[in-house]
């Protein structure tokens, strides 16, 4: 009997941690669906990229975001191929060219509002730790996705990972 309670003990105090503990987790959300298509834990000094074809340029332009102390996103750096239309010339405090890519560093701009358009032409692609999403083939031509970092509930943090998994069979 005592090793029954002890179980029983131990099952509460999981279920408990359950609404109780909070997970920071970056999120990205279709806009026109009102639905989560990642969800992921993230710690200060995670880094994620946002890669697509340039419009104009028709150059590849990846934007670098990091998570800062505060789990706040912020752009940190951009790469890309050629200056033109829309590109400016300088950004944040470094400028240096590598492997044939003008990369921009010390960016340092959070962005409590991060939103893209999705297109089939620009191939938007979304890159974390050795996660790579084509949002192109998972978001509708031309509708939004939008990047949150919130505190959440592990009960709900792993409800909603089920639901992407799910939805994803």
């Amino acid at each position: 009997m005592n090793s029954i309670k002890k179980i029983m003990f131990i099952l509460i105090l999981i279920f408990m941690s359950l609404f109780i503990f909070q997970k920071n987790t970056l999120i990205i959300k279709d806009l026109s669906k009102d639905s989560i298509i990642f969800l992921n834990k993230i710690s200060p000094g995670d880094e994620f990229t946002m890669r697509w074809m340039h419009s104009v340029e028709l150059q590849p332009w990846e934007e670098i975001f990091r998570i800062d102390q505060n789990h706040n996103i912020v752009l940190d750096r951009t790469r890309f191929k050629s200056f033109g239309a829309g590109v400016p010339d300088s950004a944040g405090n470094k400028t240096e060219i590598k492997n044939g890519y003008v990369i921009f560093s010390g960016i340092d701009r959070k962005m409590p509002d991060l939103k893209y358009g999705v297109s089939d032409f620009a191939k938007h692609t979304f890159l974390f730790k050795n996660k790579e999403l084509k949002l192109y083939e998972i978001v509708e031509n031309g509708n939004g996705i939008k990047f949150d970092s919130v505190q959440m509930r592990l009960f709900k943090y792993y409800f909603l990972k089920i639901k992407i998994l799910a939805s994803n069979l």
